[in-house]
């Protein structure tokens, strides 16, 4: 086909899709605003992901088809009905070789010894959003089927590489692990000092991996959904999809 046929072609194409929108949404477009899919929304509301200077933004269009509202929404308990379908909207599903990775990096686990579920979280000794996380978690994995395994980096802090040598070197780091969540800032488990050579390889390893992930802080928690697509959440989550990945 020549080039200008394929031009037309695209802009056609670019135009059709265009004009799919309703116009509230086609408004917004002319805005700069990209609009790159659907978004779950409650009944009577139509929900679309829209990426305005490379960041997405939830976009509902109302029942009446002339309004459009963007932020996040809330029902009735204050429950957030946006960040958990925006993050599964936007987070690509990462393919079996990142899943075999999480695999063979140096964690500690908790939760069921035979489980249903294995989630992998990303977690620093020192950071206090995954000991958020920690707490949140553990009434879901108390006599549940759903394995955390906690994948210890040293980014946060000065004492992070100490401490979870500490931990990983303990004679059972999942207790070790524990204790230390259990007095997050006044912790009983003191920094290896000096960190035996071969665990602080180990953790090198997993910082090494999480600059492979593209993870940029800590929490980060990978888990496969109801259709086996790997997912990732960076930061702390609300608590209801605490509940979604992590109960049973």
């Amino acid at each position: 086909m020549k080039p200008w046929l394929i031009l037309l072609a695209l802009l056609f194409v670019t135009s059709a899709c265009a004009k799919d929108y309703p116009a509230p949404i086609q408004a917004l477009t002319g805005k700069g605003i990209t609009i790159k899919g659907q978004l779950k929304a409650p009944d009577g509301i139509t929900g679309y992901v829209g990426e305005y200077h490379g960041r997405p933004m939830p976009i509902y269009l109302l029942s009446d088809g002339k309004h459009v509202v963007i932020g996040t929404l809330f029902d009735t308990a204050g429950n957030d009905l946006t960040q958990a379908p925006l993050q599964a909207a936007t987070t690509p599903a990462l393919d079996a070789s990142t899943w075999a990775e999480l695999g063979k990096a140096s964690w500690i686990a908790e939760g069921a010894t035979k489980p249903k579920r294995i989630v992998y979280v990303i977690t620093d000794t020192e950071c206090p959003y995954c000991h958020k996380l920690w707490l949140a978690t553990q009434p879901l994995l108390a006599g549940g089927d759903v394995q955390v395994r906690h994948i210890v980096v040293a980014v946060i802090s000065p004492k992070s590489l100490g401490r979870a040598a500490a931990i990983f070197d303990a004679k059972n780091p999942q207790a070790a692990m524990h204790r230390h969540e259990a007095n997050f800032g006044h912790s009983p488990i003191q920094p290896e000092n000096p960190i035996a050579p071969a665990t602080g390889k180990r953790i090198e390893a997993n910082n090494a991996l999480m600059q492979r992930l593209g993870v940029s802080g800590t929490p980060a928690t990978f888990y496969k959904d109801a259709a086996g697509k790997i997912r990732q959440v960076d930061g702390m989550m609300p608590q209801a999809q605490i509940k979604a990945v992590f109960g049973s």
